[in-house]
């Protein structure tokens, strides 16, 4: 990420730059750039608005507070502007800090023109002449991002100081870049208020100064008549002086606004003799753009004669900021299609319609047949393609006026409004599945596919929204046992979905009791020495009719029920007796990874692990028990004691899927975990991604800074082994060096030499 980004930087291409941040800290960040925005936009003071913007980072920072310093030309030193949360006896002591290698974060910002990390500030010689202020307050860690003007010229930091030595994830740094954004465009703002009213000031008195103002600036008579103009203005709008004069100013309306929105002004013009807003306006060459806009009216001291005056300030890079946030918050990253939000957006506000004028809907709920195994079989960097190019052509089967989104990992749903019957929905039901007709070419690879599509009708199958969706899906599960048809409208004795599931359910029931699972094994190897470290236990169903089935198709059902914990149960003690068999025929020693489901972290089912631990406790320490990183960051608080307990039986502990949620360092060290396993999703494109190449360095030099392993999983290619073994990763797993093997594979490549 680009540290020294300038002010006039757009606020979402610094947050879309990154895109590994989870929904919640996009809503986190969505949410603190509006408010401040719409306090901007109110009018609020400065200083309140500083504050607050302080406060609400300080918020999403726990254990951190925010500072502002700007730099001060004429003596070379830095004075505290805003630091709600730092006592004045702390203020007093940075007040006339002077930048230089030795000032701190701040300090060094102003000195090297670049923001500043400093993760352990009793060690880091970028604080030796502040470290006694550090020690009198208890930092640990402190992050300073510049504040940009106009040509890209650094005025001040924008800093976050933590009470513990601390390393920023992509979260903090986003954090920083927007508050130093904001905190420009405040400034700015400042700024230019500070020019407008000299302006006014000045055009009142000395009447023609106002041509060289930045701003366009407009002179109305009382009639509303254009009397002068700016240079400015002709400029921005496109009008000479000679075109201009004489007319009204509604030559510049765009027609975004009613007459209500123009009543209201002049309503507020005529009782304050002031209004000010946003406001669309066209130029002479049609192109529309919004400014903020001030009018003032002013009458004559002696003839009592009034004008109006008009300045203006074009906002349409803040508009459109505020656009590209909105997108991302209502968009799905991969495909650019409608999100869930959005989707459901869509559909209350056609049901609240639909109330009024009885209008006919259709939900389509579109699913890829056999995806999951393509995408195991390929990697997802080629399943996402293919998800691509599935979104492109759906999106040429639908009219306008219809939305499609993406609401799962191969799942799409077509909203389709304004029907007049049923066949409508079909027609285009056919149109849509007409996509798999072609081939899908993926790496000179020809791919066919299929898709299933469940429809359900608004009102008819249902009246609100959870239930359509429902039906739909129910319907589509009906329409994929169809080899013909693939589309299948919901009926209300439909009830295929409850079978599946109550059939499922009993399946598994009996697969347990005659034991048709079995354990593959994912070798792990060592970075530094290539030779192998250990393995992974992954489940497979050795189903006696279907063939293997892969844990995707059965893992979350039965997470739903209590058939999860008899099935982690099963796979420890297969671990744990494959390792014994294991030791007894070769020398070397390696360490099984087994996973197991978050809702096993309660206090029946850690009894019922520590148990299996318990009868196998010489080998307890070559076991290392995985959860994955979403789950414990969930259910930090209740977690903490269930892995205490695992802990002390010996076992180790690893963390699955890391680095794309948002995990608190502080339970991090509570966890006491032994390893962190980096998240595919970052591994996928660390060779063309800048940024999840330094989202990964960051992790791995977390993860070394409190003790622990580093395991890369999803690895592919050679150049993301090389990237990672450069970057101090410990482990790799992944297609690279071996898929998962069956327990004679893994024994004859790995273990049989080793006798």
């Amino acid at each position: 990420m680009n540290e020294t980004m300038p002010v006039c930087h757009s606020l979402e291409d610094t947050v879309m730059e990154n895109d590994t941040l989870s929904v919640d800290q996009y809503a986190e960040i969505f949410a603190l750039q509006n408010h401040i925005l719409e306090l901007l936009a109110l009018g609020s003071d400065d200083t309140k608005l500083l504050k607050n913007l302080c406060e609400m980072e300080e918020k999403l920072v726990p254990g951190a507070v925010a500072s502002i310093m700007l730099m001060d030309e004429s003596s070379g030193l830095m004075h505290v502007l805003e630091a709600p949360s730092i006592p004045d006896s702390g203020k007093d002591m940075l007040n006339g800090l002077r930048p230089g290698p030795g000032g701190g974060s701040c300090g060094n910002v102003i000195y090297r023109q670049e923001a500043q990390f400093v993760t352990d500030i009793v060690n880091d010689s970028r604080w030796d002449e502040l470290r006694n202020v550090a020690q009198k307050f208890g930092l640990g860690a402190c992050w300073s991002m510049p504040i940009r003007m106009e040509n890209n010229k650094i005025i001040g930091t924008f800093a976050l100081s933590s009470f513990e030595k601390r390393i920023p994830d992509s979260f903090h740094k986003n954090l920083l870049e927007i508050g130093a954004f904001i905190t420009g465009i405040i400034l700015k703002r400042r700024e230019q208020y500070e020019r407008i009213s000299k302006h006014e000031q000045r055009i009142n008195t000395l009447g023609a100064a106002f041509e060289n103002a930045y701003e366009a600036i407009i002179i109305t008579d009382e009639q509303n008549q254009i009397v002068e103009i700016n240079q400015a203005f002709s400029k921005i709008f496109g009008y000479s002086h000679e075109e201009i004069i004489g007319k009204n100013p509604k030559i510049l309306s765009s027609g975004r606004h009613d007459c209500f929105y123009y009543e209201q002004m002049w309503h507020s013009i005529n009782d304050t003799g002031h209004w000010n807003g946003e406001i669309w306006n066209r130029r002479k060459d049609g192109i529309e753009i919004i400014q903020w806009i001030s009018i003032s009216a002013i009458t004559h001291p002696q003839t009592g004669e009034k004008n109006y005056l008009a300045v203006t300030l074009d906002i349409s890079a803040l508009k459109a900021s505020e656009e590209k946030l909105s997108y991302m918050a209502f968009h799905d990253p991969l495909t650019g299609l409608a999100n869930r939000t959005k989707l459901f957006e869509r559909i209350d506000q056609c049901i609240q319609r639909s109330k009024r004028n009885h209008t006919v809907a259709a939900l389509l709920y579109l699913d890829l047949d056999r995806f999951k195994n393509l995408n195991d079989s390929l990697g997802h960097i080629h399943g996402d393609k293919i998800l691509v190019e599935v979104s492109e052509r759906l999106s040429t089967r639908i009219r306008s006026n219809d939305m499609l989104a993406r609401v799962g990992g191969d799942e799409f749903v077509i909203w389709l409004e304004d029907l007049q019957n049923i066949s409508e929905a079909e027609t285009v039901a056919e149109k849509l599945l007409s996509i798999f007709n072609d081939p899908f070419e993926i790496e000179s690879q020809s791919f066919q596919l299929q898709g299933s599509i469940g429809i359900s009708m608004y009102p008819q199958d249902a009246k609100e929204r959870d239930s359509l969706l429902k039906n739909a899906d129910a319907a589509m599960y009906r329409a994929k046992e169809d080899t013909q048809r693939k589309i299948v409208f919901y009926r209300t004795q439909m009830t295929q979905q409850a079978k599946k599931s109550l059939r499922l359910e009993t399946e598994l029931y009996q697969a347990l009791r005659e034991r048709e699972f079995e354990l593959y094994y994912q070798p792990k190897i060592d970075a530094k020495s290539g030779k192998l470290y250990g393995a992974e236990a992954l489940i497979r169903w050795n189903h006696p009719t279907r063939g293997l089935i892969m844990p995707g198709d059965f893992i979350s059902f039965a997470e739903q029920t209590s058939l999860i914990s008899q099935m982690g149960e099963y796979v420890l003690e297969c671990a744990f007796k494959q390792l014994r068999m294991w030791r007894n025929e070769f020398s070397a020693d390696f360490s099984i990874s087994v996973n197991i489901s978050g809702r096993q972290l309660n206090e029946d089912d850690i009894k019922s692990l520590l148990k299996i631990i318990g009868v196998n406790i010489d080998l307890a320490s070559f076991i290392m028990i995985e959860l994955t990183e979403t789950f414990l960051m969930h259910h930090a608080h209740s977690a903490v004691s269930m892995l205490e307990q695992l802990k002390s039986s010996g076992v180790k502990l690893s963390i699955d899927d890391f680095g794309t949620g948002y995990s608190s360092l502080g339970y991090l060290k509570r966890f006491k975990v032994d390893e962190l396993k980096i998240d595919r999703l970052l591994i996928n494109d660390i060779e063309s991604d800048p940024n999840d190449r330094a989202i990964s360095n960051a992790v791995i030099a977390m993860a070394h800074t409190l003790g622990l392993s580093v395991v890369a999983e999803g690895v592919e290619t050679l150049a993301q082994a090389e990237i990672l073994r450069e970057s101090g990763c410990d482990i790799f797993q992944g297609f690279y060096f071996d898929r998962p093997l069956k327990v004679e594979e893994f024994f004859e490549r790995y273990l049989e030499g080793s006798k």
